[in-house]
């Protein structure tokens, strides 16, 4: 088995929504703002992506071995933009970076 550990850093924008976890095309999971969420994946490729309403993030996609944990950082957008990310930059609103 393998692992993704995700951590939602805390920010001003969405502070009491959760955001939902799409890994391979299915919703599957919810994240708190300020949570770390670990997922239990088959070893093998996977893609990434983060959504809220009708916005989203960037797609991560992820080659995991037997064993190995990935950590992917995310993150909101700066509140003053906020009607551009809802908007022309609603795939950009969330930002999912891979740590290691």
């Amino acid at each position: 088995m393998a692992q993704i550990t995700i951590n939602r850093i805390s920010g001003y924008s969405n502070k009491l929504r959760k955001i939902k976890l799409v890994l391979d095309n299915q919703v599957k999971y919810k994240i708190k703002d300020g949570e770390d969420k670990t997922i239990n994946v088959n070893p093998g490729k996977h893609i990434l992506k983060a959504k809220i309403d009708w916005c989203q993030s960037n797609e991560i996609k992820l080659d995991i071995k037997e064993g190995e944990n990935k950590n992917i950082s995310l993150k909101g957008t700066n509140p003053f933009l906020a009607l551009y990310y809802i908007t022309f930059g609603r795939n950009k609103y969330l930002k999912l970076e891979i740590q290691n």
